[in-house]
């Protein structure tokens, strides 16, 4: 019997007066940098506010729980999938340019993107425009969603130091809210809404981040110098990104490999060869073998050198 098609497994719903496509039995592997992932019971693309929306009217009409989800990086879906809706909230950068803003604030420049951004087309937007304090992004997978709810970062930089405030649908109450720096409390791979269980009552709408104005060649360069960094010293691969984060003082890389397991592998899942801190889905992997590798690994690590690394990737969904 023939597997039925995407077209078969959609659906189009009604939404005060607006159509809204929802995919049903959706593979989340399709939706993660990893290539891993069970279905979602039902799935939304939106790459709007206006069609975020709908999806999540819809969905409480349904009674179903609500995970959003941005560019899939840094994020492991277990083979189970997600029960309710999952919705995808991106779009191209392209799209994304016409509603970024900026505006002279005191000698710097404030510039407020939504969500759906991607993260490294805002590092070379930024670059090009001569604002520094994303350049660091340049070549990252991911969403300005994603990043503020992680607190991404490299190269010394991340999107906390220069985050002002963001726009948040409120799922209870239907309502936007705003929150300050403060109240995201960013700190190393952390945030307030990533503290949240999933599935979170908050959405990140748009976030507004204070740049300061310099020399556009110069940021452009450490822009490229950052992108050619990572496709010289990260795999290429599909992987989720760092899977640990750096223990206080040292690195989960440079312990992984010390550990002598660069390349070690569980099923189609293993360290990568470039960056020891990096798991690379060689096809067809399964979450069961990724979460086998992680547990693998933490225990190598902790028996060599006394240290238990902690997952900086978020692992949702049902086994």
């Amino acid at each position: 019997m023939a597997m039925p098609t995407r077209a078969e497994r959609s659906r189009v719903v009604t939404v005060d007066g607006r159509s809204l496509r929802v995919l049903v039995s959706e593979p989340l592997a399709r939706y993660t940098t990893f290539r891993i992932g069970g279905p979602a019971d039902f799935l939304v693309r939106a790459s709007d506010r206006a069609t975020l929306e709908s999806a999540l009217i819809w969905a409480e009409r349904e009674g179903l729980p609500v995970i959003v989800i941005g560019g899939g990086s840094n994020l492991l879906v277990r083979d189970g999938g997600i029960r309710g809706l999952v919705i995808v909230f991106r779009a191209p950068g392209e799209s994304v340019g016409e509603l970024a803003t900026a505006a002279q604030d005191d000698g710097s420049v404030l510039v407020t993107l939504p969500a759906t951004a991607p993260l490294s087309w805002v590092g070379h937007w930024a670059s090009e425009h001569g604002l520094a304090g994303m350049e660091w992004a340049a070549g990252l997978p991911g969403v300005v969603g994603g990043a503020v709810v992680n607190n991404a970062g490299a190269h010394g930089g991340e999107i906390g130091h220069v985050i002002v405030d963001l726009e948040l649908y409120d799922l209870p109450s239907r309502r936007l809210v705003r929150w300050t720096r403060e109240q995201l409390a960013p700190r190393y791979r952390m945030t307030a809404l990533k503290a949240l269980s999933q599935p979170r009552s908050l959405v990140v709408l748009g976030a507004r981040l204070r740049l300061l104005r310099d020399d556009p060649a110069r940021l452009l360069a450490i822009a490229e110098e950052h992108a050619r960094w990572r496709r010289m010293h990260q795999p290429t691969g599909p992987c989720a990104g760092s899977v640990f984060t750096n223990p206080p003082g040292t690195y989960a890389g440079y312990l992984i490999e010390q550990a002598g397991l660069k390349g070690f592998r569980i099923g189609q899942m293993a360290v990568s060869e470039r960056h020891a801190n990096f798991f690379v889905n060689l096809g067809g992997a399964t979450a069961r073998e990724a979460l086998a590798l992680i547990e693998a690994v933490q225990e190598r690590v902790a028996e060599r050198f006394g240290i238990v690394l902690q997952p900086e990737i978020e692992i949702i969904g049902e086994l």
